[in-house]
């Protein structure tokens, strides 16, 4: 939803480099890493968060064994396709943008 909403409040940007002569997969690349960096932060974020509430949990619940990194390692990855695969919707859309009715909005 976060790249959705960047690439239509660019819109307008998307339009000009497309009309300057940028290609659609340069426009569609943009939109990708702009998804992946999201999608990183979030991970990145969500791995500090969950240690430590791993640690929180081991702590309250003594007989616990907490989370196993291997859920981690696959869970990790998995998340990363996701976002990706949902960034790519957005992506495709912005790469599609005709830039003669983008110049014209607003």
């Amino acid at each position: 939803a976060l790249v959705a909403h960047a690439v239509a409040q660019r819109t307008r940007e998307i339009g000009i480099r497309l009309a300057v002569g940028a290609r659609p997969g340069n426009v569609l690349m943009m939109v990708m890493r702009h998804g992946l960096v999201l999608s990183v932060a979030g991970l990145a974020l969500g791995l500090v968060a969950s240690a430590g509430m791993n640690n929180l949990l081991r702590a309250a619940f003594p007989v616990s064994s907490g989370v196993s990194p291997w859920l981690f390692a696959s869970v990790v990855p998995a998340l990363l396709v996701v976002t990706l695969a949902a960034a790519l919707i957005p992506a495709r859309r912005a790469s599609r943008i005709d830039p003669l009715i983008a110049l014209r909005q607003e």
